[in-house]
């Protein structure tokens, strides 16, 4: 029996679609595009949005939304960096300094998404509400802790976790990797695994789908809730931290609008904030759709006063691409 073509291609995830029709026009307009090198570097500059844009997708998956992330991720890269700062410049060692300061960055992730998650599930605050309150209260925090700027760091211990690796190995294959690609990677198993293969996952997922019917079934709605958007602050503090190693810096505004980004990455991977559908693997795809698109805009030469118009109409084009095809799978089956 011959495969059903057009049904192969139906399957094919919209933000695919999307993928090679921006690559197919950015490499038509300048062939410098598609190069490895220029592919590399995309997938370099958006391995901090995908471990982001991995948190907003267990949220929306459970029928919330987090709109703190991006000052949880400028919050927890300025304590960690501010902390290894003053501890270095006590006489501290670059190892055991870098150690407090991953530490205390971590520890603000996950103080700022306990208390997200608290207001949620035990207040019974919208997410949408309590999310946007601690987005003001991170960004203010930042902006205190290093006085409205940036807190540079020379520590080459940290700063090895945002370079490439042929700057540490001299081999021609280390050019092509970065070790933020592969915290990204790492982060995305550890988060599939608890996805799908742990209770964590399961929960979360019934609890978007139906919270009522999951609560009436045994599920502690309340809990998993909460363990929701502590693990998205987690992911936001790994973020934050990962992108001050590869800056060197931690600025006190690097992380505004960066939480849109993730909701529209998790959207455009085929997530959706009813019934808990979609998953992470789309999220890969959706992550990629913004940063094809930016990357392109530059290599092409486009103003940078017309890049974030044009970018914001592509995302919006393809969110809708991919809900109307939704729609159309929906109705074939």
């Amino acid at each position: 029996m011959k495969p059903n073509t057009s049904s192969l291609l139906i399957s094919v995830p919209s933000a695919a679609w999307v993928i090679l029709l921006m690559m197919t026009v950015f490499t038509a307009i300048n062939p410098r595009y598609l190069t490895l090198d220029n592919v590399v570097n995309i997938v370099l500059q958006n391995a901090v949005l995908l471990i982001l844009a991995l948190g907003a997708t267990l949220v929306i998956l459970s029928e919330g939304i987090d709109l703190s992330l991006g000052s949880v991720l400028t919050l927890s890269g300025v304590t960690c960096v501010f902390v290894m700062k003053r501890l270095m410049e006590s006489g501290s060692s670059d190892a055991s300094a870098m150690m407090a300061g991953v530490m205390v960055g971590l520890l603000t992730g996950t103080l700022m998404g306990t208390i997200t998650g608290a207001l949620v599930s035990i207040g019974g605050m919208p997410s949408f509400i309590a999310s946007l309150g601690m987005m003001g209260v991170g960004g203010a925090l930042s902006l205190v802790l290093a006085n409205s700027t940036a807190i540079y760091i020379s520590n080459p211990i940290f700063s090895f976790f945002g370079e490439k690796l042929d700057k540490f190995i001299d081999l021609p294959l280390m050019q092509y990797l970065s070790m933020p690609t592969f915290i990204a990677v790492f982060v995305f198993f550890v988060v599939w695994v608890m996805l799908y293969h742990t209770p964590f996952g399961r929960c979360i997922v019934a609890i978007g789908g139906n919270e009522t019917g999951a609560r009436l079934s045994g599920v502690n709605t309340i809990l998993w809730k909460w363990m929701v958007y502590i693990v998205a602050g987690v992911l936001a503090a790994i973020s934050g931290i990962t992108l001050a190693a590869r800056l060197e810096a931690a600025d006190s505004i690097v992380g505004v609008g960066w939480e849109f980004d993730a909701i529209a990455a998790a959207i455009l991977g085929g997530t959706s904030f009813a019934r808990g559908k979609g998953g992470i693997g789309g999220t890969v795809l959706g992550v990629l759709v913004i940063g094809v698109t930016r990357n392109g805009l530059n290599v092409t030469g486009v103003p940078s006063l017309w890049q974030p118009a044009l970018t914001g109409t592509i995302i919006i084009l393809a969110i809708v691409f991919e809900v109307i095809l939704s729609r159309w799978k929906e109705g074939r089956r």
